[in-house]
């Protein structure tokens, strides 16, 4: 089982760490932010993965539960809010805690520029 890019845009997750993290919420950032994510969880043991799949999948239902509001159609403040409640449910705070630290670590270790690699070489 791998964890595509569109698993996790359907979790809603990159919307949530747009909402969330202001060094995310430019499209080219979180565009590396989702790659980075699904390439790390790739490289995860087999029952990780699965386990990372399920949450993943059933993350807009825990949302909803927690918020009453669908994750498109909620406001970054409910966003937020919604991120909050689910650090305290069993398992959601591990998945948070995880993809949250790959997605951030892809935003700032995304693909250089031409321009940038430009002017470190000359």
């Amino acid at each position: 089982m791998r964890i595509t890019e569109r698993t996790l845009h359907s979790s809603g997750l990159p919307v949530c760490w747009a909402a969330a993290y202001a060094a995310l919420s430019s499209a080219p950032a979180l565009r590396e932010a989702v790659r980075h994510t699904t390439a790390s969880l790739d490289r995860t043991p087999a029952g990780y993965r699965w386990a990372m799949a399920a949450a993943l999948r059933s993350f807009p239902v825990a949302f909803h539960a927690v918020t009453r509001r669908r994750i498109r159609h909620a406001t970054p403040e409910e966003i937020r809010a919604g991120l909050a409640r689910m650090r305290g449910l069993p398992g959601y705070a591990d998945v948070l805690r995880a993809t949250t630290a790959l997605a951030l670590y892809g935003a700032l270790d995304g693909t250089p520029s031409r321009a940038r690699t430009r002017e470190a070489a000359g």
